[in-house]
């Protein structure tokens, strides 16, 4: 079956002019721009014969992030990580007979990505994943077992690395199973491997590593939840999946990309924490429902990038409140990430990335517009962010409602 082709808007392409006016050092990854785009790759939804390589999507000057999607299996103890992706570029490991693979062209292909100025992840989980984490002992060991198969550790020749010494630039957590038990342990298991790469770089001046996950835009995502609350949980980026749940910018009244915004704000241990706004590609990525045309997800980011911008300057940067968060002066907004890949088309993330940036300016000038229109306080002169945390108002300035309600109840699966 051939990947849906995306109906661009004259609009959509006139805005792809835009490209022409960036930088060219202002294309790739930028872990504080608002307008990278992610794309998960392995399970080629789409069932395209063969998968597109992922060096292909690399070659997309437009596409900053790859998610190589999943670790489907992950035991602790003697037993190890299975990696399942939808391509002929991984064979069985030599004298192994437990699921454990080795893929040398795609660990080139890595590195060529890695060249081309992309980060590379790889996400543990999915829909049907099975994890077997009934402790604290057991978080620890399954994450030593994911650093020494996939990142800095491990090259002892002990264990079998799909990728051999090429290592990914981090893991991202894309947790559906059902809840229970497991859920209870993931912030140990996050702390571990923060503790590994942090002993790594300062050992042998490595680069760091990324830790990312792809939670349900219900807040707070059920399983992720635990780690989410708390503050042993470090967050490089959030995949949030705004699909085949009721909060998904098709349904504007429930779309509730400022929740999450406001947690990264008061609550995340990182302050500088990166949110995405998590879509499908196409209408048959997300069975459950929840597709959006690009237009309307464009729309959507534009909002949430306004929002996002008018709180940070609404607080400032003279902010006293208990949250060492509150006076970040960072957007959180990080970009858009597409499930998955096999549908994209490169003129269809070109238009995304196109549309982030225009979004991005416009959010910006809005917001000093919105600055110059600060209420005054009782003595005539605008009000400090000091003075408006002690009144105890929203994130927003008065006089100014956001643009959706939210009535977050009940939990959807989300990908299947």
């Amino acid at each position: 079956m051939l990947p849906l082709r995306l109906t661009l808007s004259k609009r959509l392409l006139r805005s792809l002019t835009l490209l022409t006016f960036i930088p060219q050092f202002a294309l790739g990854f930028d872990i504080q721009g608002t307008n990278n785009v992610a794309l998960y790759w392995g399970q080629n939804s789409a069932q395209i014969s063969p998968q597109p390589p992922l060096k292909s999507f690399c070659d997309r000057p437009d596409v900053d992030i790859l998610i190589l999607s999943f670790i489907a299996l992950l035991y602790s103890n003697e037993k190890i990580p299975i990696l399942n992706l939808a391509t002929q570029q991984c064979t069985q490991a030599p004298g192994s007979s437990g699921g454990q693979v080795v893929c040398p062209e795609l660990a080139q292909e890595i590195e060529y990505c890695r060249g081309q100025g992309k980060k590379v992840l790889v996400s543990l989980g999915g829909a049907t994943a099975g994890y077997e984490i009934q402790s604290p002992g057991e978080a620890t060991a399954a994450a030593k077992q994911i650093w020494d198969t996939y990142l800095g550790g491990g090259k002892d020749g002990m264990v079998i690395r799909p990728f051999g010494d090429v290592e990914v630039d981090g893991v991202d957590l894309d947790l559906e199973s059902p809840p229970g038990q497991e859920g209870t342990h993931w912030p140990v298991f996050i702390d571990t491997i923060r503790s590994f790469y942090q002993s790594e770089a300062g050992r042998k001046g490595k680069k760091d590593y990324l830790i990312t996950a792809s939670p349900q835009c219900v807040f707070p995502d059920v399983i992720l939840s635990p780690a989410l609350r708390d503050k042993r949980s470090w967050f490089d980026m959030l995949f949030i999946q705004f699909y085949n749940n009721f909060c998904a910018p098709t349904n504007p009244s429930s779309f509730n990309f400022n929740e999450w915004a406001e947690w990264a704000r008061s609550s995340s241990l990182n302050p500088s924490i990166k949110l995405f706004l998590g879509a499908p590609a196409a209408p048959s990525a997300a069975p459950a429902g929840g597709f959006a045309p690009l237009e309307t997800l464009l729309e959507a980011a534009s909002d949430s990038m306004e929002d996002c911008e008018n709180a940070r300057v609404f607080w400032g940067s003279d902010a006293t409140a208990a949250s060492k968060n509150s006076s970040s002066p960072y957007n959180p907004f990080g970009g858009i990430a597409f499930w998955d890949a096999s549908w994209t088309t490169p003129e269809f993330t070109a238009a995304t990335k196109s549309g982030l940036t225009s979004s991005w300016e416009k959010a910006k000038a809005r917001s000093q517009f919105f600055k110059r229109e600060e209420p005054a306080g009782s003595d005539g002169e605008a009000e400090s962010a000091a003075d408006r945390k002690g009144k105890g108002r929203s994130t927003l300035a008065r006089g100014r409602t956001p643009r959706r309600r939210y009535a977050i109840r009940r939990r959807h699966r989300h990908r299947q």
